[in-house]
């Protein structure tokens, strides 16, 4: 409780309590166990027990985004490495190829329309210390193949 009864004190007028700063939060945890149970008895009252038959949807689901195809050029000094996802390409002249390749594995629903395929997005990482000869080099083998759709990946350093 927040009462102080003991007299004596510095004060010396009787009668008089001294000033008590506790709260009394007795009342309060009361107050917040009988909320509690209300809360607990309400909440099934709260959900709708009536059965209704939703109409069928018209709208077609939406398609998932083709998984993203990555050229990846690494340095490894002064020999440059060319990937295609994670697989080497050792023989350059094929790299729009394999480029190609890789867009066909990771589209599972390819249905033979070449159009859909050329149309994909090629992104292009390169190592920091990359001549930038290297890079365009890839961005060429890939636009002889017909990828015109190139992007290049850089760092967010904005954190």
């Amino acid at each position: 409780m927040g009462a102080k009864l003991a007299g004596g004190g510095s004060s010396g007028k009787r009668g008089r309590l001294d000033v008590n700063a506790e709260p009394n939060i007795v009342p309060f945890v009361d107050v917040m166990l009988v909320l509690l149970i209300i809360f607990m008895v309400a909440s099934p009252v709260a959900s709708v027990d009536i059965n209704v038959t939703l109409p069928d949807s018209k709208v077609l689901p939406s398609k998932r985004p083709p998984k993203p195809t990555y050229v990846t050029i690494q340095d490894k000094g002064g020999q440059v490495g060319y990937f295609v996802g994670n697989d080497e390409v050792v023989d350059t002249a094929v790299l729009g190829k394999k480029a190609f390749e890789g867009v066909v594995k990771d589209n599972p629903t390819f249905d033979g329309d070449l159009a859909k395929i050329i149309d994909q997005r090629i992104y292009i990482r390169a190592d920091g210390e990359t001549p930038y000869r290297n890079v365009v080099f890839a961005m060429n083998r890939l636009q002889d193949e017909g990828f015109y759709k190139v992007a290049l990946v850089g760092a967010d350093k904005r954190r």
